[in-house]
């Protein structure tokens, strides 16, 4: 920010925090967030963006996945259709072995009309299935498996997750 001007509305704190996102420099992306949230904690860009969403992906980044978890919740209670937050909810919810409510996360991106959302339906299906497998609910991961591997018959990834869990109802 040295040669350039200091940002002075809340629009262009968020710009600048958007733009260090991408740089990407966190530290300077994190102040200029919070100082937004510290503005206008409901605050969303016109484009329908909003802080929380980029400290929850910062933190999920830097491997602070309960922080991150803070923010996108807090992201989700300004939007609570914002598919991105969700789907990084969801993600930090599965490696934490959240599992009911990362189906639930990506469940409710599921549910969106399909011209509206941006993952792909199988790609949904197939985190479900996951979280599904790594519960050991062979059933529910057997099904929500063959709908991932339905919606997209050639990825090898479909077919190596639905033959593995179809192996454990076997036994």
């Amino acid at each position: 920010m040295a040669n350039q001007k200091s940002p002075q509305t809340i629009l262009e704190w968020f710009e600048y925090g958007r733009q260090c996102f991408h740089k990407p420099d966190g530290l300077e992306a994190v102040k200029a967030f919070e100082h937004v949230v510290d503005l206008d904690p409901g605050y969303r860009h016109p484009d329908g963006d909003n802080p929380y969403f980029y400290l929850g992906k910062i933190n999920e980044v830097e491997n602070r996945l309960s922080d991150a978890i803070i923010h996108f919740t807090r992201a989700l209670a300004v939007d609570s259709e914002d598919e991105e937050s969700l789907i990084g909810r969801g993600s930090c919810y599965t490696v934490t072995k959240q599992h009911e409510q990362a189906i639930a996360d990506f469940t409710k991106v599921l549910q969106m009309p399909a011209q509206q959302r941006k993952v792909p339906r199988n790609n949904l299906l197939y985190a479900i299935a996951e979280n599904y497998r790594q519960m050991k609910d062979w059933g529910q991961a057997v099904h929500w498996a063959q709908k991932a591997l339905n919606a997209d018959p050639d990825n090898f990834r479909h077919q190596e997750l639905l033959k593995m869990v179809t192996e454990k109802t076997n036994k």
